[in-house]
């Protein structure tokens, strides 16, 4: 992965809710000097000589789950810099993160990214969603959604990694629908969505990842939301 170069000025992004609510995030990779940076409620990841790596950082405003909703406005909804979770139904749920990325000249752009888990019977299908909120187009690579079955004290296991696609995201981008494996463990599990990006007239980005809401598969029954 490329990093910005010095001679490279920043674009300036708008002020908005999800810089605001990154803010602690934002404040951490300005003073590391590092030359790309990219801050979701997760945390902050940086790459320095081919070396990437992440720290635990709280946003502003916590993540929170939120009513049911039926409507299609991931546009509007949860635009605070947090992550939000909604559970639609026993078998569908949405999550919604937003990142900040830049470099040492402060933000360049904004974007969300949008988890949609449907279960059906032990099998997780996902649909990714991207909207560029703020600063250039974006060219992202290797979007990919990864199963994981959720271990106590352990690392967790992966149970499938589906490739979502290299879009070109102006406005917003919607994947198709990915299928997951048929989960034959009796556990918990959840979704989890990564790739990489490049801003126009830069060089490439860490997207962070965004883990969806659990759902449980226990037994040998059907998968469903708590």
């Amino acid at each position: 992965m490329g990093l910005l170069s010095a001679e490279l000025p920043a674009t300036a992004a708008p002020a908005d809710q999800t810089t605001a609510a990154l803010a602690p995030c934002v404040d951490a990779a300005k003073r590391s000097g590092a030359a790309a940076w990219t801050c979701t409620a997760a945390g902050l990841t940086v790459e320095v000589d081919g070396v990437r790596a992440f720290t635990p950082i709280a946003p502003a405003v916590p993540a929170r789950v939120e009513e049911a909703r039926v409507l299609d406005d991931y546009d509007g909804w949860c635009e605070n810099g947090s992550v939000c979770h909604r559970v639609i139904n026993d078998y569908i749920a949405e999550t919604k993160g937003n990142a900040a990325y830049g470099n040492q000249e402060g933000v360049i752009g904004t974007f969300d990214v949008v988890l949609r888990t449907v279960l059906n019977g032990r099998q997780a299908q996902w649909r990714v969603a991207l909207i560029r909120d703020s600063g250039p187009l974006l060219q992202f690579t290797s979007v990919q959604v990864t199963c994981w079955e959720e271990v106590n004290l352990l690392p967790d296991n992966s149970c499938g990694v589906h490739g979502a696609g290299a879009p070109t995201v102006q406005g917003r981008w919607d994947s198709n629908t990915l299928y997951g494996n048929k989960l034959a463990s009796s556990n918990e599990y959840y979704g989890a969505v990564n790739g990489e990006f490049t801003p126009a007239g830069h060089p490439g980005f860490t997207m962070g990842t965004l883990e969806g809401e659990y759902f449980n598969c226990y037994g040998e029954d059907n998968c469903y939301y708590a």
